[in-house]
């Protein structure tokens, strides 16, 4: 079933978004999520309710399913309109997803401590997924690499008609269900390693 996806890129003069880093990104979902066809792109300028009226109309319009954008989501002044993507994000959404950012820092940060300094939001409206990813190639690349495989299990729970999920299959003979595995985590140190070894891969 075909991921129908959009990708907007917000630029400026000061901190334009280059070819080498939106290339980057499509290469990276092409590999890991074949499914996924980038069906509209477009590039504009920090204008805080320009974006905010994109998405939206990416959501309720034209049922996008997932949306992602690049650029605009590192620090400035309060009352700048410049880096205005996580803001105009965060206004469009109606359930946050904050793992996808810290996960995505975290995958990043030992490469390019820079990763630290993103201000990005991920979260849901309707069935649409929306991710903001840095606007510099590398991070945009690796931001990319550290979530591409959970698009397609988030999809399935906002649109299960359309992309299902296998469920565990029991045998039908038997009249109980096996006990689920109690949830350990990862330590901290568990955590980097798993990190250190996706990167790597």
């Amino acid at each position: 079933m075909t991921i129908r996806s959009a990708l907007l890129i917000v630029t400026t003069d000061a901190e334009p978004v280059l070819d080498g880093a939106v290339g980057g990104v499509r290469a990276v979902f092409r590999q890991s999520v074949p499914d996924l066809f980038f069906m509209e792109e477009r590039r504009v300028p920090s204008d805080r309710y320009l974006i905010e009226d994109i998405l939206r109309r990416w959501c309720d319009e034209e049922d996008v399913d997932f949306i992602l954008t690049i650029g605009g989501t590192f620090p400035a002044p309060g009352h700048s309109g410049e880096q205005i993507t996580p803001e105009a994000t965060a206004a469009v959404l109606e359930r946050a997803m904050p793992s996808l950012p810290e996960a995505m820092r975290a995958y990043a940060v030992e490469e390019a401590p820079d990763a630290l300094l993103d201000r990005g939001v991920a979260g849901i409206r309707a069935r649409t997924l929306l991710i903001n990813l840095p606007g510099p190639e590398p991070l945009a690349r690796m931001f990319a690499e550290a979530i591409a495989d959970l698009i397609v299990p988030i999809l399935a729970r906002l649109q299960p008609d359309r992309l299902a999920v296998a469920p565990a299959i029991a045998d039908e003979s038997s009249t109980f269900l096996p006990e689920k595995p109690k949830a350990t985590g990862l330590n901290a140190d568990e955590f980097a390693a798993f990190l250190a070894g996706r990167r790597g891969a």
